[in-house]
Protein backbone atom coordinates (compact mmCIF):
# COMPACT_ATOMS: atom_id res chain seq x y z
CA UNK A 1 0.00 0.00 0.00
CA UNK A 2 1.25 3.80 -0.42
CA UNK A 3 0.78 5.51 2.43
CA UNK A 4 0.73 8.63 0.42
CA UNK A 5 -2.79 8.05 -0.81
CA UNK A 6 -4.88 8.70 2.47
CA UNK A 7 -3.76 12.25 1.95
CA UNK A 8 -5.93 14.34 -0.78
CA UNK A 9 -4.38 14.37 -3.89
CA UNK A 10 -3.09 17.90 -3.91
CA UNK A 11 -1.11 17.15 -0.52
CA UNK A 12 0.03 13.92 -1.85
CA UNK A 13 1.56 16.22 -4.98
CA UNK A 14 2.53 18.37 -2.94
CA UNK A 15 4.92 16.13 -0.67
CA UNK A 16 5.99 13.91 -4.07
CA UNK A 17 7.43 17.39 -5.14
CA UNK A 18 9.01 18.52 -2.19
CA UNK A 19 10.74 15.31 -2.01
CA UNK A 20 11.58 15.83 -5.69
CA UNK A 21 13.07 19.26 -4.70
CA UNK A 22 15.33 17.74 -1.88
CA UNK A 23 16.41 15.18 -3.54
CA UNK A 24 17.58 17.38 -6.31
CA UNK A 25 21.52 17.86 -6.12
CA UNK A 26 21.01 21.22 -7.51
CA UNK A 27 20.94 24.60 -5.51
CA UNK A 28 18.51 26.15 -8.32
CA UNK A 29 16.57 24.23 -10.14
CA UNK A 30 14.45 25.05 -13.28
CA UNK A 31 10.99 25.04 -13.06
CA UNK A 32 10.19 22.94 -16.58
CA UNK A 33 12.47 20.18 -15.02
CA UNK A 34 10.27 20.28 -11.81
CA UNK A 35 7.14 20.24 -14.36
CA UNK A 36 8.92 17.15 -16.45
CA UNK A 37 9.34 15.04 -13.76
CA UNK A 38 6.14 15.37 -12.11
CA UNK A 39 4.15 15.19 -15.54
CA UNK A 40 1.99 18.10 -14.92
CA UNK A 41 1.13 21.48 -16.46
CA UNK A 42 3.01 24.96 -15.41
CA UNK A 43 0.15 26.33 -14.01
CA UNK A 44 -0.29 23.20 -11.81
CA UNK A 45 3.60 23.13 -10.74
CA UNK A 46 3.10 26.78 -10.04
CA UNK A 47 -0.03 26.52 -8.04
CA UNK A 48 1.84 22.97 -6.05
CA UNK A 49 5.05 25.78 -5.34
CA UNK A 50 2.95 28.55 -4.10
CA UNK A 51 0.53 25.96 -1.89
CA UNK A 52 3.69 23.94 -0.45
CA UNK A 53 5.76 27.36 0.01
CA UNK A 54 2.84 28.70 2.19
CA UNK A 55 2.27 25.89 4.23
CA UNK A 56 5.86 25.71 5.03
CA UNK A 57 6.05 29.01 6.20
CA UNK A 58 2.63 28.35 8.23
CA UNK A 59 4.40 25.90 10.10
CA UNK A 60 7.91 27.04 10.34
CA UNK A 61 7.73 30.78 9.96
CA UNK A 62 9.75 30.97 7.33
CA UNK A 63 9.78 30.52 3.42
CA UNK A 64 11.22 27.09 2.15
CA UNK A 65 11.91 28.45 -1.21
CA UNK A 66 12.36 31.30 -3.46
CA UNK A 67 10.40 31.26 -6.88
CA UNK A 68 10.63 33.23 -10.00
CA UNK A 69 9.13 32.78 -13.43
CA UNK A 70 11.98 29.95 -14.57
CA UNK A 71 13.37 28.68 -10.91
CA UNK A 72 13.25 27.65 -7.58
CA UNK A 73 16.01 27.74 -5.19
CA UNK A 74 15.63 26.07 -1.96
CA UNK A 75 16.54 27.51 1.08
CA UNK A 76 17.83 26.21 4.58
CA UNK A 77 14.50 25.66 6.13
CA UNK A 78 13.50 23.22 3.10
CA UNK A 79 15.12 20.25 4.97
CA UNK A 80 13.67 16.80 5.60
CA UNK A 81 12.77 17.80 9.87
CA UNK A 82 10.26 19.89 7.40
CA UNK A 83 9.72 17.28 5.10
CA UNK A 84 8.26 15.67 8.50
CA UNK A 85 6.46 18.14 9.21
CA UNK A 86 4.47 19.23 6.26
CA UNK A 87 3.45 15.26 5.95
CA UNK A 88 2.08 14.99 9.78
CA UNK A 89 0.21 18.03 9.19
CA UNK A 90 -1.20 16.78 5.56
CA UNK A 91 -2.21 13.60 7.62
CA UNK A 92 -4.02 15.73 10.26
CA UNK A 93 -6.35 17.51 7.50
CA UNK A 94 -7.12 14.17 5.38
CA UNK A 95 -10.72 12.89 6.15
CA UNK A 96 -9.21 9.14 5.69
CA UNK A 97 -7.85 10.12 9.02
CA UNK A 98 -11.37 11.19 10.63
CA UNK A 99 -12.95 8.25 9.51
CA UNK A 100 -9.90 6.03 11.24
CA UNK A 101 -10.79 8.09 14.46
CA UNK A 102 -14.57 7.15 14.59
CA UNK A 103 -14.00 3.70 13.52
CA UNK A 104 -11.55 3.10 16.53
CA UNK A 105 -14.07 5.29 18.81
CA UNK A 106 -17.23 3.74 17.45
CA UNK A 107 -16.27 0.03 16.52
CA UNK A 108 -17.60 0.18 13.50
CA UNK A 109 -17.51 1.90 10.71
CA UNK A 110 -19.59 5.37 10.84
CA UNK A 111 -23.15 6.01 9.08
CA UNK A 112 -23.43 8.68 6.73
CA UNK A 113 -25.45 10.25 8.98
CA UNK A 114 -23.12 10.40 11.91
CA UNK A 115 -20.64 12.10 9.66
CA UNK A 116 -23.11 14.58 8.47
CA UNK A 117 -23.88 15.54 11.96
CA UNK A 118 -20.51 15.96 13.62
CA UNK A 119 -18.69 16.51 10.55
CA UNK A 120 -20.97 18.43 8.15
CA UNK A 121 -20.20 15.92 5.37
CA UNK A 122 -22.06 16.29 2.50
CA UNK A 123 -23.73 12.60 1.10
CA UNK A 124 -21.73 12.55 -2.21
CA UNK A 125 -18.34 13.64 -0.29
CA UNK A 126 -19.08 11.11 2.20
CA UNK A 127 -19.42 8.12 -0.13
CA UNK A 128 -16.20 9.49 -2.31
CA UNK A 129 -14.04 8.89 1.19
CA UNK A 130 -15.91 5.63 2.36
CA UNK A 131 -14.96 4.26 -1.48
CA UNK A 132 -11.21 5.78 -1.12
CA UNK A 133 -11.18 4.05 1.96
CA UNK A 134 -12.21 0.61 1.38
CA UNK A 135 -9.83 0.51 -1.68
CA UNK A 136 -6.80 1.68 0.96
CA UNK A 137 -7.39 -0.89 3.45
CA UNK A 138 -7.68 -3.75 0.60
CA UNK A 139 -5.19 -2.39 -0.63
CA UNK A 140 -3.17 -2.89 2.78
CA UNK A 141 -4.65 -6.63 3.39
CA UNK A 142 -2.66 -8.22 0.63
CA UNK A 143 -0.77 -11.04 1.86
CA UNK A 144 -1.70 -10.83 5.62
CA UNK A 145 -2.55 -13.96 7.06
CA UNK A 146 -4.29 -12.75 10.10
CA UNK A 147 -7.97 -11.77 11.11
CA UNK A 148 -9.50 -8.79 9.86
CA UNK A 149 -9.63 -7.19 13.76
CA UNK A 150 -5.48 -7.90 13.55
CA UNK A 151 -5.46 -6.72 10.37
CA UNK A 152 -7.49 -3.18 11.30
CA UNK A 153 -5.11 -2.52 14.06
CA UNK A 154 -2.62 -2.22 11.70
CA UNK A 155 -3.76 -0.72 9.27
CA UNK A 156 -4.77 2.23 11.62
CA UNK A 157 -1.02 2.05 12.89
CA UNK A 158 0.93 2.17 9.99
CA UNK A 159 -0.94 5.22 9.01
CA UNK A 160 -0.75 7.11 11.65
CA UNK A 161 3.19 5.81 12.22
CA UNK A 162 4.13 6.59 8.64
CA UNK A 163 3.06 10.36 8.87
CA UNK A 164 4.10 10.37 12.40
CA UNK A 165 1.34 11.40 14.19
CA UNK A 166 0.14 10.95 17.36
CA UNK A 167 -4.03 11.03 17.96
CA UNK A 168 -4.03 11.36 21.58
CA UNK A 169 -1.92 11.54 25.75
CA UNK A 170 -1.52 8.41 26.61
CA UNK A 171 -0.41 9.76 30.33
CA UNK A 172 -3.43 7.27 31.64
CA UNK A 173 -2.42 4.22 29.90
CA UNK A 174 0.91 4.88 32.65
CA UNK A 175 3.23 2.92 30.17
CA UNK A 176 6.89 3.58 31.90
CA UNK A 177 5.34 2.20 35.20
CA UNK A 178 5.67 -1.14 33.42
CA UNK A 179 9.18 -2.15 34.37
CA UNK A 180 10.39 -3.72 31.06
CA UNK A 181 9.81 -0.54 29.27
CA UNK A 182 11.99 2.41 31.17
CA UNK A 183 15.22 1.72 29.05
CA UNK A 184 13.57 2.45 25.42
CA UNK A 185 13.73 5.03 23.64
CA UNK A 186 11.62 8.12 22.65
CA UNK A 187 10.73 6.53 19.26
CA UNK A 188 9.99 3.27 20.88
CA UNK A 189 8.08 4.49 23.63
CA UNK A 190 5.45 6.53 20.55
CA UNK A 191 5.34 2.91 18.38
CA UNK A 192 4.67 1.62 22.12
CA UNK A 193 2.37 4.15 23.26
CA UNK A 194 0.84 4.44 19.68
CA UNK A 195 -0.26 0.35 19.62
CA UNK A 196 -1.63 0.54 22.83
CA UNK A 197 -4.28 3.39 22.18
CA UNK A 198 -5.61 1.57 19.41
CA UNK A 199 -5.64 -1.83 21.33
CA UNK A 200 -7.73 0.44 24.29
CA UNK A 201 -10.01 1.80 21.55
CA UNK A 202 -10.88 -1.74 19.74
CA UNK A 203 -10.98 -3.57 23.24
CA UNK A 204 -13.27 -0.71 25.01
CA UNK A 205 -15.65 -1.42 21.81
CA UNK A 206 -15.36 -5.04 22.12
CA UNK A 207 -13.38 -5.81 19.59
CA UNK A 208 -10.69 -8.75 20.23
CA UNK A 209 -7.59 -10.48 18.89
CA UNK A 210 -8.44 -14.22 17.91
CA UNK A 211 -5.85 -16.81 17.82
CA UNK A 212 -5.47 -16.88 14.48
CA UNK A 213 -3.43 -13.65 14.86
CA UNK A 214 -1.18 -14.90 17.37
CA UNK A 215 2.34 -16.67 17.19
CA UNK A 216 3.86 -16.39 20.72
CA UNK A 217 3.67 -19.23 23.12
CA UNK A 218 1.35 -17.96 25.60
CA UNK A 219 3.90 -17.99 28.28
CA UNK A 220 5.29 -14.56 26.63
CA UNK A 221 2.25 -12.95 27.60
CA UNK A 222 2.88 -9.81 29.74
CA UNK A 223 -0.70 -8.87 31.28
CA UNK A 224 0.69 -6.00 33.41
CA UNK A 225 0.73 -4.07 30.00
CA UNK A 226 -2.93 -4.28 29.71
CA UNK A 227 -3.99 -4.49 33.54
CA UNK A 228 -5.90 -1.43 32.69
CA UNK A 229 -8.25 -3.13 30.61
CA UNK A 230 -11.48 -4.12 31.71
CA UNK A 231 -11.81 -7.64 30.29
CA UNK A 232 -11.41 -11.50 31.48
CA UNK A 233 -8.13 -13.19 32.01
CA UNK A 234 -8.40 -15.36 28.90
CA UNK A 235 -8.57 -11.98 26.65
CA UNK A 236 -6.29 -10.23 28.33
CA UNK A 237 -4.09 -13.41 27.68
CA UNK A 238 -4.68 -13.06 23.98
CA UNK A 239 -4.21 -9.05 23.52
CA UNK A 240 -1.50 -9.38 25.94
CA UNK A 241 0.03 -11.97 23.46
CA UNK A 242 -0.76 -9.77 20.52
CA UNK A 243 0.91 -6.47 21.97
CA UNK A 244 4.08 -8.46 23.14
CA UNK A 245 4.54 -9.89 19.65
CA UNK A 246 4.56 -6.69 18.43
CA UNK A 247 7.12 -5.19 20.55
CA UNK A 248 9.50 -7.96 19.70
CA UNK A 249 8.56 -7.39 15.94
CA UNK A 250 9.57 -3.64 16.10
CA UNK A 251 12.63 -3.78 18.08
CA UNK A 252 10.74 -2.67 21.96
CA UNK A 253 11.41 -6.41 23.30
CA UNK A 254 14.75 -7.78 22.40
CA UNK A 255 14.28 -10.14 19.49
CA UNK A 256 17.59 -11.87 19.95
CA UNK A 257 16.36 -13.18 23.31
CA UNK A 258 13.98 -15.43 21.36
CA UNK A 259 14.03 -19.10 19.95
CA UNK A 260 11.96 -21.66 18.60
CA UNK A 261 10.42 -22.52 22.61
CA UNK A 262 9.33 -18.72 22.52
CA UNK A 263 6.97 -19.79 19.16
CA UNK A 264 3.15 -21.88 19.72
CA UNK A 265 3.75 -25.63 18.71
CA UNK A 266 2.56 -25.33 15.40
CA UNK A 267 5.38 -22.71 14.44
CA UNK A 268 8.29 -24.76 15.68
CA UNK A 269 8.70 -26.78 11.98
CA UNK A 270 8.79 -23.43 10.17
CA UNK A 271 11.30 -21.74 12.38
CA UNK A 272 13.54 -24.98 11.93
CA UNK A 273 13.34 -25.00 8.26
CA UNK A 274 13.84 -20.69 8.01
CA UNK A 275 17.09 -21.76 10.44
CA UNK A 276 17.87 -24.25 7.80
CA UNK A 277 18.03 -22.16 4.62
CA UNK A 278 20.17 -19.17 6.86
CA UNK A 279 22.77 -21.98 8.10
CA UNK A 280 23.30 -22.51 4.35
CA UNK A 281 24.14 -19.01 3.33
CA UNK A 282 26.17 -18.79 6.26
CA UNK A 283 28.48 -21.18 5.78
CA UNK A 284 29.55 -19.74 2.40
CA UNK A 285 29.97 -16.61 3.92
CA UNK A 286 32.73 -17.79 6.41
CA UNK A 287 35.72 -19.80 6.25
CA UNK A 288 35.28 -20.96 10.02
CA UNK A 289 32.26 -21.29 11.35
CA UNK A 290 33.10 -23.03 14.08
CA UNK A 291 34.55 -20.77 16.02
CA UNK A 292 31.45 -18.66 15.91
CA UNK A 293 29.21 -21.06 16.00
CA UNK A 294 27.07 -19.59 19.45
CA UNK A 295 26.88 -16.34 17.53
CA UNK A 296 25.66 -18.06 14.58
CA UNK A 297 22.88 -20.09 16.86
CA UNK A 298 21.59 -16.44 18.17
CA UNK A 299 21.88 -14.70 14.65
CA UNK A 300 19.31 -17.97 13.42
CA UNK A 301 17.39 -17.46 16.15
CA UNK A 302 17.00 -13.70 15.65
CA UNK A 303 16.03 -13.51 12.05
CA UNK A 304 13.81 -16.91 12.55
CA UNK A 305 12.02 -15.06 14.72
CA UNK A 306 11.69 -11.85 12.82
CA UNK A 307 10.53 -13.85 9.74
CA UNK A 308 7.96 -15.50 11.56
CA UNK A 309 6.50 -12.44 13.14
CA UNK A 310 6.34 -10.89 9.61
CA UNK A 311 3.72 -13.08 9.26
CA UNK A 312 1.44 -12.08 11.53
CA UNK A 313 2.97 -8.26 12.06
CA UNK A 314 3.51 -5.87 9.35
CA UNK A 315 4.99 -2.64 9.85
CA UNK A 316 4.92 -0.19 6.93
CA UNK A 317 8.29 1.37 5.56
CA UNK A 318 8.35 5.11 4.88
CA UNK A 319 9.42 5.33 1.42
CA UNK A 320 11.72 8.24 2.25
CA UNK A 321 14.31 7.10 5.05
CA UNK A 322 15.05 2.97 3.95
CA UNK A 323 17.30 3.19 1.50
CA UNK A 324 18.50 -0.50 0.42
CA UNK A 325 20.94 0.24 -2.35
CA UNK A 326 23.25 1.37 0.38
CA UNK A 327 24.24 -1.89 1.18
CA UNK A 328 24.10 -3.08 -2.28
CA UNK A 329 27.20 -0.28 -2.65
CA UNK A 330 28.95 -0.61 0.38
CA UNK A 331 28.55 -4.40 0.50
CA UNK A 332 28.34 -6.12 -2.72
CA UNK A 333 28.91 -9.98 -1.98
CA UNK A 334 27.04 -9.76 1.66
CA UNK A 335 24.06 -7.80 -0.41
CA UNK A 336 23.95 -10.65 -2.98
CA UNK A 337 23.83 -13.42 -0.30
CA UNK A 338 21.13 -11.95 2.32
CA UNK A 339 19.23 -11.08 -1.41
CA UNK A 340 19.42 -15.03 -2.38
CA UNK A 341 18.51 -15.63 1.63
CA UNK A 342 15.34 -13.66 0.89
CA UNK A 343 14.49 -15.61 -2.20
CA UNK A 344 14.76 -19.11 -0.84
CA UNK A 345 12.94 -17.88 1.96
CA UNK A 346 10.55 -17.10 0.04
CA UNK A 347 9.45 -19.80 -2.22
CA UNK A 348 8.65 -21.88 1.23
CA UNK A 349 7.00 -19.20 2.52
CA UNK A 350 5.03 -15.93 3.08
CA UNK A 351 7.05 -13.12 3.42
CA UNK A 352 4.76 -9.74 2.87
CA UNK A 353 7.54 -7.07 2.59
CA UNK A 354 11.19 -8.65 1.18
CA UNK A 355 12.36 -5.36 0.92
CA UNK A 356 11.55 -4.97 5.12
CA UNK A 357 12.77 -8.29 5.62
CA UNK A 358 16.29 -8.12 3.49
CA UNK A 359 16.91 -5.27 5.80
CA UNK A 360 16.18 -6.93 8.84
CA UNK A 361 18.88 -9.47 7.89
CA UNK A 362 21.29 -7.89 6.15
CA UNK A 363 21.33 -5.53 9.37
CA UNK A 364 21.62 -8.28 11.94
CA UNK A 365 24.40 -9.98 10.48
CA UNK A 366 26.09 -6.60 10.27
CA UNK A 367 25.68 -6.13 13.68
CA UNK A 368 26.64 -9.43 14.97
CA UNK A 369 30.14 -9.94 16.39
CA UNK A 370 30.26 -12.62 13.13
CA UNK A 371 32.83 -11.13 10.25
CA UNK A 372 30.04 -11.45 7.51
CA UNK A 373 31.28 -8.23 5.88
CA UNK A 374 35.39 -9.59 5.63
CA UNK A 375 35.22 -10.14 2.29
CA UNK A 376 33.18 -6.42 1.27
CA UNK A 377 35.94 -4.75 3.30
CA UNK A 378 38.82 -2.16 1.45
CA UNK A 379 42.22 -1.37 3.01
CA UNK A 380 43.30 2.00 2.77
CA UNK A 381 46.44 3.66 3.35
CA UNK A 382 47.09 7.33 4.70
CA UNK A 383 50.14 8.83 3.76
CA UNK A 384 50.51 12.60 3.79
CA UNK A 385 53.73 14.41 3.51
CA UNK A 386 53.52 16.27 6.99
CA UNK A 387 54.57 13.15 8.62
CA UNK A 388 52.83 11.07 11.62
CA UNK A 389 51.22 14.05 13.18
CA UNK A 390 49.39 14.79 10.20
CA UNK A 391 48.54 11.14 9.49
CA UNK A 392 47.21 10.55 12.75
CA UNK A 393 44.78 13.57 12.93
CA UNK A 394 43.77 12.81 9.49
CA UNK A 395 43.31 9.17 10.46
CA UNK A 396 41.02 10.18 13.63
CA UNK A 397 38.99 12.59 11.24
CA UNK A 398 37.78 9.19 9.41
CA UNK A 399 37.27 6.95 12.26
CA UNK A 400 34.81 9.93 13.57
CA UNK A 401 33.27 11.36 9.77
CA UNK A 402 32.88 7.95 7.91
CA UNK A 403 32.68 4.27 8.65
CA UNK A 404 31.97 2.00 5.92
CA UNK A 405 33.66 -1.36 6.13
CA UNK A 406 37.33 0.34 5.49
CA UNK A 407 40.52 -1.20 6.65
CA UNK A 408 43.01 2.00 7.69
CA UNK A 409 46.35 2.30 8.14
CA UNK A 410 49.80 4.04 7.30
CA UNK A 411 51.73 1.36 5.51
CA UNK A 412 51.51 1.11 2.04
CA UNK A 413 51.09 -2.92 1.53
CA UNK A 414 50.20 -5.45 -1.82
CA UNK A 415 46.79 -5.66 0.16
CA UNK A 416 46.37 -1.84 -0.42
CA UNK A 417 43.39 -1.06 -2.31
CA UNK A 418 43.51 2.61 -2.31
CA UNK A 419 45.75 5.50 -1.55
CA UNK A 420 45.16 8.15 0.32
CA UNK A 421 47.27 11.40 -0.06
CA UNK A 422 48.59 15.06 -0.50
CA UNK A 423 50.71 13.63 -3.17
CA UNK A 424 50.52 11.67 -5.94
CA UNK A 425 52.93 8.77 -6.44
CA UNK A 426 53.86 6.48 -9.48
CA UNK A 427 51.69 2.73 -8.88
CA UNK A 428 49.97 2.48 -12.10
CA UNK A 429 47.72 -0.22 -10.17
CA UNK A 430 46.80 1.69 -7.68
CA UNK A 431 44.14 3.36 -7.20
CA UNK A 432 44.73 6.89 -5.62
CA UNK A 433 43.10 10.06 -3.80
CA UNK A 434 44.57 13.56 -3.53
CA UNK A 435 43.51 15.85 -0.46
CA UNK A 436 44.68 18.86 0.64
CA UNK A 437 44.72 19.36 4.21
CA UNK A 438 42.34 19.66 5.44
CA UNK A 439 39.84 18.17 3.84
CA UNK A 440 36.76 19.68 2.67
CA UNK A 441 33.16 18.15 2.49
CA UNK A 442 33.38 17.61 -1.55
CA UNK A 443 36.69 15.66 -0.80
CA UNK A 444 35.00 13.06 1.61
CA UNK A 445 32.39 12.63 -1.34
CA UNK A 446 34.97 11.72 -3.46
CA UNK A 447 36.51 9.27 -1.05
CA UNK A 448 33.45 7.41 -0.49
CA UNK A 449 32.22 7.38 -3.91
CA UNK A 450 36.03 5.77 -4.92
CA UNK A 451 35.52 3.02 -1.95
CA UNK A 452 32.30 2.19 -3.59
CA UNK A 453 34.08 1.80 -6.67
CA UNK A 454 36.51 -0.44 -5.82
CA UNK A 455 34.27 -2.60 -3.88
CA UNK A 456 31.45 -2.64 -6.95
CA UNK A 457 35.19 -3.39 -8.97
CA UNK A 458 36.46 -6.24 -6.84
CA UNK A 459 32.51 -7.95 -6.40
CA UNK A 460 32.12 -7.72 -10.47
CA UNK A 461 35.68 -8.74 -10.98
CA UNK A 462 35.13 -11.95 -8.75
CA UNK A 463 38.32 -10.92 -6.65
CA UNK A 464 35.70 -11.24 -3.78
CA UNK A 465 35.09 -15.04 -2.90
Amino acid sequence: MEFLNVLNDFERDKINLFAEILDNPNREIELRNLQETMDVSRYKIANLLESLNYDIKLLTEYSGMTINAHMVIPSRNFSRHTLSMIKKYYFELSPIRVLMIEVLDGGEFPSFQKMEVKYSWPKTFFYQQKNKYDDLYESFLIARQVDEEASLRYFVYNSFAFFGAFPDKLERLNLRDFKALKTISNTQKFKAELMLWIVEKRVLNKKFISDRSLVIANELAAPALLSFLPISKKKLQRESLFVVQFYYYTGIFNVEKLSVSAFKNIEHGHFREITLVLLDGIESLLDEEDHYQDEIMRLCNEVSSQVILDKICFIQTDQFSLNIQYFADVYPFLNNKVRKMVDTIAQHWTIPDKKRAYFNIITSMLTSEIPFSKSDRVTLCIDFSGGSYVNSYILSLFKSYVNINVSVSNILTSETDLYLSDQYIEYQLLNQVIWLKPPTPLDWAELGEKIVEIKQHKYQSGKIK
